[in-house]
């Protein structure tokens, strides 16, 4: 009996040690968390996906923007670096069609426009240790 509680408490003892260096307290990435707001020709999108997309090589992430608000938690968080930043918000419900049933309804219109998601040149730096917040004002209207 002695003997396996000594194995049982060398077993436990492995998986500590493994969790401290496994990961489970690090990220061999170092991503940050990354948050901030969202208007639309000056007052909070609804509703829309951010993504931050590497210019350089890495990996990159995204969230739903609800109410004008983001937020990426660390787990899913950014690597230090520059990433091009990519907002889509379709616009709200499909409208209502004469199309014979089965017909497919037409595509949501996209609200954001192209150069801030397809034609996209705007660009954050992402800093370890920062605040990363970024916030960013979307006119959809040319003046």
């Amino acid at each position: 009996m002695q003997f396996r509680r000594s194995s049982v408490a060398l077993v436990a003892a492995a998986f500590a040690g493994l969790g401290l260096f496994g990961g489970c307290g690090g990220d061999s990435l170092g991503r940050q968390p990354v948050s901030g707001t969202v208007n639309l020709d000056g007052s909070p999108l609804s509703k829309g996906t951010i993504n931050f997309q590497p210019v350089e090589k890495g990996i990159g992430s995204g969230t739903s923007i609800e109410s004008g608000k983001y937020a990426i938690a660390r787990k899913d968080g950014l690597p230090p670096g520059k990433y091009r930043v990519v907002i889509n918000a379709p616009s709200g419900g499909a409208a209502a069609t004469d199309a014979p049933p089965g017909d497919p309804a037409p595509p949501p219109q996209e609200l954001i426009p192209e150069d801030w998601n397809t034609k996209s040149d705007h660009t954050v730096e992402i800093t370890s240790g920062g605040k990363n917040e970024h916030n960013f004002d979307v006119q959809s209207k040319k003046k």
